[in-house]
């Protein structure tokens, strides 16, 4: 047991060096902080909105959020993708940790710590902000936690299965920003024409739209349509999660 606790501790201090050797963290994290300006300059006009703070949390215009995003995808593809694809995931294979547990830490380094590192800095932004941690902003961290759980999960599957980083990166892009850009336009023109049941179909493919147009509008079904989108990424998310446990325990060199 201690043998495999100084395992796990030893493989995980070494993935997590090469993935966030210095100044990687020194750097990112006051960058994270100080990227969500977008908070108070879309509340500077009047009294509070909450819809104002809904599209300052909406991903791109959020560049925190599109940070994190940025360093899964480089730590998933060009980290271990790139080993997978150079073989020299083969030393990682041979460290005296089973496969799973290897997974786990894999898992943890490249998802985990990106995401723990975003919430912890907008908590810390938005209550140095004075907003109250209840409603609105819960609802964009539900929204964007789903919704990163499902893409960043996406990459990593793709990753264990075209064994390309370039391959995977394009891949990647193109279905995910697909996904976001046609299931936000096809979410708003839904809502404009209130055609309830298409809304639950593309909700999932961007949870913001009907988030925002709660907000908006007031509407709550709206809101539920955003917390069903959510739910399906989460779903899927970990489905994913689950098809690359089982491809990488299948890897052979």
């Amino acid at each position: 047991m201690m043998l495999s606790s100084k395992g796990l501790e030893g493989t995980f201090k070494i993935i997590f060096n090469e993935r966030y050797r210095d100044p990687t963290l020194q750097l990112i994290i006051p960058v994270m902080i100080a990227t969500n300006v977008f908070f108070p300059a879309f509340l500077a006009q009047g009294d509070f909105k909450p819809f104002a703070l809904v599209l300052a949390g909406i991903p791109v215009i959020n560049v925190s959020e599109t940070l994190a995003f940025a360093l899964a995808l480089r730590n998933i593809i060009f980290v271990l993708g790139d080993h997978i694809f150079n073989n020299s995931i083969v030393s990682f294979l041979m460290m005296p940790v089973r496969r799973t547990q290897l997974f786990l830490i894999f898992l943890l380094n490249d998802i985990g710590i990106p995401y723990i590192i975003w919430v912890l800095t907008t908590l810390f932004y938005l209550v140095s902000l004075g907003v109250n941690l209840s409603g609105v902003a819960l609802a964009i961290i539900e929204v964007f936690s789903a919704g990163y759980l499902f893409s960043t999960s996406f990459i990593l599957m793709a990753t264990l299965k075209i064994r390309s980083p370039g391959a995977t990166a394009l891949v990647s892009v193109f279905v995910l920003g697909s996904l976001f850009i046609f299931g936000g336009l096809g979410g708003y023109e839904l809502i404009l024409s209130r055609n309830i049941l298409g809304e639950y179909v593309t909700s999932a493919m961007n949870p913001y739209v009907s988030l925002l147009g709660y907000y908006v509008t007031g509407n709550g079904s709206l809101l539920n349509m955003s917390s069903f989108g959510s739910l399906i990424d989460l779903t899927l998310g970990i489905i994913f999660i689950i098809v690359s446990l089982i491809l990488f325990k299948r890897y052979q060199v």
